[in-house]
């Protein structure tokens, strides 16, 4: 098997489930065991690496990679968390190799990905005469909260010039994508014994007037927004919490809201303006609380980056074409930057968290063609 085969089934057997808003230090839940084996494989290659411990189990790593002090950058990265396992049909974490594809857990999603992208690093570095300064950052977290890549930017060190990201897009090249805003509603009653609910108020009652009135907000705003590559934003109301139990009126209800924003709406102003639209339309107060914001990406299709992706696209066989995407990823966290942030990656993005996750051989083969070709052509314009 390939070298790039070989590595993608090595990440895929470690286990690096999201854990959420849960324990990060038990198996199979947290990066520790493939950011270890990451770091100490470019260590193996003697290369400048480094772990950035982003909270207690969970790190990003960083490799770079210098031409000269003050010279422009380029970064490249990929993700190492996954999706759970819990609904999976094949063994998560026991990459088999079989009818031309990979399986497993992160096959797709992000670890052929990042696999091809690593080594495409380390073989550019090995080769010596860059043409820029390179980071190599493996991220935490991306699969929640960007955890990972937030933490990176926060530290406001070695800010690149551009930056390319590896996801599966069936090596199309994403220059846009819409941003998400998680929010969290909250009714409050009073609890008092269901033989005498009159002496209560049901908070369930008061949410469900209040899911009415967002269903209703969902609607306007797939009519009033539009993007002529994005398409409308959309708003989804995805879990709902309420009562302790069967003879008790509930005196608290929470519902959670998924939102994907278009780019120029700030995710910032999303809170208020579900609050002043809920408090128009009901008789009784819901509070809305932000859980999360991810910034919605955009660039320029002609940037030189993407130009330059696309040459070696087409070098390694792919049709070159850009693309955008419904979903947000680790770019959300740089677009304060103001810099180039395209995505580019071997598989099947339908692929990315099913039951039977695999990747295509043939295309990870082919990316790691394409990365390579990319990190040795490319060029900052000075």
């Amino acid at each position: 098997m390939s070298e790039v085969v070989e590595l993608t089934r090595a990440l895929v057997a470690l286990p690096s489930v999201n854990p959420q808003d849960g324990d990060c230090l038990t198996e199979p839940y947290g990066e520790s065991r493939i950011a270890q084996y990451i770091f100490d494989w470019l260590r193996r290659a003697k290369l400048d690496v480094q772990k950035q411990q982003v909270m207690p189990g969970r790190t990003n790593i960083i490799a770079l990679a210098e031409k000269t002090a003050g010279d422009k950058t380029l970064l490249v990265s990929g993700h190492m968390d996954t999706v759970d396992v819990k609904d999976m049909t094949i063994e998560p974490f026991d990459p088999q190799v079989r009818d031309g594809r990979i399986y497993g857990r992160g096959a797709c999603d992000d670890k052929g990905p990042l696999a091809a992208m690593l080594l495409a690093f380390r073989d550019r570095v090995q080769a010596g005469a860059l043409g820029c300064n390179l980071i190599f950052l493996a991220t935490c977290g991306e699969e929640y909260n960007m955890t990972g890549s937030e933490y990176y930017f926060a530290q406001g060190i070695n800010k690149p010039s551009a930056a390319v990201f590896a996801e599966p897009t069936e090596m199309k090249v994403i220059v846009a994508h819409k941003g998400v805003v998680r929010l969290r509603l909250t009714s409050a009653g009073k609890s008092a014994h269901s033989a005498t609910p009159v002496l209560g108020k049901n908070a369930i009652y008061s949410m469900a007037r209040a899911v009415t009135a967002v269903e209703e907000y969902a609607r306007r705003l797939s009519r009033a927004t539009s993007h002529p590559a994005l398409q409308q934003e959309t708003l989804s109301l995805t879990i709902i919490k309420g009562g302790q139990q069967i003879n008790v009126i509930p005196d608290r209800c929470t519902a959670q809201i998924d939102w994907r924003i278009l780019p120029h709406h700030d995710p910032q102003h999303c809170c208020e303006e579900l609050t002043a639209f809920l408090q128009h339309q009901l008789d009784e107060p819901v509070n809305v609380e932000l859980l999360g914001r991810h910034a919605p990406m955009e660039i320029d299709p002609s940037d030189p980056v993407v130009a330059s992706l696309l040459k070696s696209v087409q070098k390694a066989g792919f049709k070159p074409q850009t693309t955008v995407a419904p979903y947000a990823t680790d770019a959300s966290a740089f677009v304060p930057w103001q810099i180039a942030t395209p995505i580019v990656g071997p598989g099947n993005p339908d692929q990315a968290h099913t039951q039977d996750e695999y990747l295509e051989i043939d295309q990870l083969e082919k990316a790691f063609i394409a990365y390579k070709h990319f990190l040795h052509n490319w060029t900052p314009e000075k």
